[in-house]
């Protein structure tokens, strides 16, 4: 029995965020470009860790490119947040508890690289939040004068957290 109405069924919810893209595809890119260099600095010695630290580097720089190309949607952010997350808890529990696995089981020295790069994708999964549940007005604010002083105290910090100290095996 056909009654003549239609159901839309959305593929993926597009999401719009003019403001935010660049402060977003920034984040997941310097993210993804730190897990990089610290790929480079455990390659020789944990070569599970070096292959898992150039997989989130890899993802977190490609979702960076795609979000600076408008090349996203709202199952991307969703994916890319959820990673930072999950790899932020990682990094949270291998400081604190200690990993019971790999050459450097026990609790990991927290190091200025690893630091600025859990910041990065904490902001990022705070700002893809804003984007999905307010949409692209919320984040107008960043192109304001308070955006701006907040872009660089963050800046501020991570560039004071760099020149104190750096990573410790």
């Amino acid at each position: 029995m056909a009654t003549g109405v239609q159901i839309e069924r959305p593929v993926s919810r597009v999401v719009a965020v003019p403001h935010g893209a660049l402060a977003l595809a920034g984040l997941a890119a310097t993210a993804g470009v730190i897990h990089f260099v610290s790929t480079i600095e455990h390659i020789g010695r944990e070569w599970a860790l070096a292959i898992f630290l150039a997989l989130v580097g890899a993802g977190q720089f490609a979702a960076g490119w795609r979000i600076h190309r408008n090349v996203y949607d709202a199952r991307l952010l969703t994916l890319v947040a959820g990673a930072g997350i999950f790899v932020a808890l990682l990094w949270v529990w291998s400081r604190t508890t200690g990993i019971p696995f790999g050459p450097e089981a026990g609790v990991a020295k927290i190091g200025v690289g690893d630091s600025i790069a859990t910041m990065l994708e904490l902001a990022f999964a705070a700002l893809v939040a804003i984007v999905l549940t307010r949409g692209e007005q919320a984040l107008a604010w960043l192109s304001s004068g308070l955006g701006v002083r907040l872009t660089c105290a963050v800046l501020s910090l991570c560039l004071m957290m760099a020149a104190v100290g750096g990573h410790q095996h």
